[in-house]
């Protein structure tokens, strides 16, 4: 067990109550399921899709994760299905711990006064509670950092033998789960070596060649396996603005410095950056205080993946891909936050209150978005009312990756919009086509169908598109809007049997 330094008798209660209301933040957003996001969709359509193998190699549209976070999340359709809320299971349960481990974390190793501040930061940090409900990896990210806090911590009181042995047993496990854990990894290597120096046993020396090894050929394994088999050049496509222009060379500097604060700015959103000067008194604290391999831990994580940006491997500034840098800010934000009181209190009361506001700013916003929760596309609202009113032989048409998910159990009655022409569909293009203004050749159809589509832009311009689906002279039988989504059901002439059907079936929904 971990040493604890005793905290005060305010914080005895205020801790658990910190820590509850994190948990509880966390399940009201788990709980009220919010809708599939498009990435979102597109990696469990993958995990739906394929299987442990298949979860190795090259995925569906693009998409990268890593292959443990894959196959656990194969497991649990394979256990509990692919309702939404098994999905996001496993995320959800890695915030959760890791809310747990940072309150343990941040006891071992600040201040007692300071402990309430890193955990409230922690517990109320928006991006941590958006992504403990989604399935994506992000969550897990966070939860590899706090992880290796927590046995950095732990082997302060036990044995460097002991904190060597354990890190090495978990590199695999970790590296495996989640991407920025070579960045962690390498932090840890980089923080420990000092003391490996001092102490110089045979015991200790082969302890560190264990984990340099276990975290070597982790490394190794992943990048030449499932890492390699998942990039290609159009996956790095949204990521450019995340990378420096090397052919403007003057601009690198600032875009790093910017870049760094965007980092601080999007894991403590809205005003994180204005946390930076307590962060820095943060670092020097520890620093001061004999140690300088926890900074190291802390820092140089971020630095590595600055590093692999400047290589274009790896994306950095506000990004979901650096949410696991957000374990460190926080500590460093909190660790600081003492000396800052302390030197305005002295100086200027007034600053008192507004680093308080700065420290508050991100519960402020956590409790914002529970109320007004984050905008994303009612495809489930869509789904549940075409599902409602649909005949046996309908056919969907979409063009979002949501929809892949929502309507995935029609089976081939189903057809992505960006899939391209289909003769027994009926007419379909691609969707640049269309957004181009360009309208496709009329091809043979068959029966009734609904077009289903999304996207952030006004409905007239949706209507407009999804329009462009229907053949000559079929006719519009019904529409309806959705948030960032519209529906059509259309239907093609000269067929009374399933226009009377369509009509009646319209009145009936109408007086429900």
């Amino acid at each position: 067990m971990v040493t604890l330094p005793a905290c005060s008798r305010k914080a005895v209660w205020l801790l658990p109550a910190l820590v509850l209301s994190g948990l509880a933040l966390r399940s009201f957003h788990y709980l009220r399921v919010p809708a599939v996001w498009h990435d979102e969709a597109a990696l469990v359509v993958n995990v739906l899709d394929k299987d442990f193998a298949g979860l190795l190699g090259p995925l569906r549209w693009h998409e990268a994760a890593p292959p443990l976070f894959l196959w656990v999340e194969r497991a649990v359709v394979l256990i509990l299905g692919d309702d939404i809320l098994a999905l996001r299971l496993f995320p959800f349960l890695a915030s959760c711990a890791a809310l747990l481990l940072m309150a343990s974390v941040s006891r071992s190793l600040l201040p007692a006064a300071a402990v309430p501040w890193a955990v409230f930061l922690f517990a109320f940090a928006d991006p941590l509670a958006w992504h403990a409900c989604e399935a994506k990896p992000y969550s897990s990210d966070v939860l590899a950092a706090v992880l290796l806090l927590y046995v950095y911590c732990a082997g302060r009181h036990r044995s460097l033998l002991w904190q060597l042995s354990v890190s090495a047993l978990l590199a695999p496990l970790l590296i495996f789960l989640s991407y920025p854990a070579c960045f962690l990894y390498g932090g840890l290597l980089v923080a420990l070596l000092p003391a490996v120096c001092r102490q110089r046993t045979t015991a200790v020396c082969l302890g560190y060649t264990l984990l340099v090894v276990a975290v070597g050929a982790s490394f190794l394994l992943l990048v030449l396996g499932p890492a390699r088999a998942q990039h290609d050049d159009t996956i790095m496509i949204p990521w450019r603005g995340f990378f420096p222009e090397w052919d403007r060379p003057w601009s690198v500097p600032s875009w790093a410095v910017v870049s760094s604060l965007e980092i601080v700015r999007y894991c403590l959103r809205p005003l994180g950056q204005l946390l930076l000067v307590p962060a820095l008194l943060g670092a020097i604290h520890f620093a001061r205080g004999g140690r300088r391999g926890l900074v190291v831990l802390l820092v140089v994580p971020v630095l590595l993946a600055l590093v692999a940006s400047c290589l274009h491997r790896y994306p950095y500034g506000p990004a979901r891909v650096m949410v696991y840098a957000t374990p460190a800010i926080v500590l460093l934000i909190a660790a600081g936050t003492l000396a800052a009181f302390t030197w305005l209190r002295r100086r200027a009361r007034l600053g008192v209150a507004l680093l308080v506001v700065a420290l508050v700013i991100p519960g402020i916003e956590a409790l914002r978005v529970v109320w007004s929760p984050w905008p994303r596309a009612d495809v489930p609202g869509a789904a549940a009312w075409i599902a409602a009113r649909r005949q046996a032989d309908d056919r969907v048409l979409g063009n979002d990756w949501t929809h892949h998910y929502y309507f995935r159990d029609l089976g081939p009655l189903f057809q992505s919009l960006e899939d391209g022409p289909s003769e027994d569909v009926g007419q379909v293009a691609d969707l640049p086509e269309l957004l181009a203004g360009q309208r496709p050749a009329p091809r043979r159809t068959s029966g009734r169908r609904w077009v289903v589509f999304t996207a952030q832009v006004p409905a007239a311009e949706r209507l407009a598109i999804a329009r462009t689906f229907a053949p000559d002279r079929w006719q519009v039988l019904e529409r309806r809007d959705f948030r960032f989504t519209t529906v059509l059901l259309l239907a093609p002439p000269g067929d009374p049997v399933r226009l009377a059907r369509a009509n009646d079936a319209a009145r009936t929904w109408k007086f429900r």
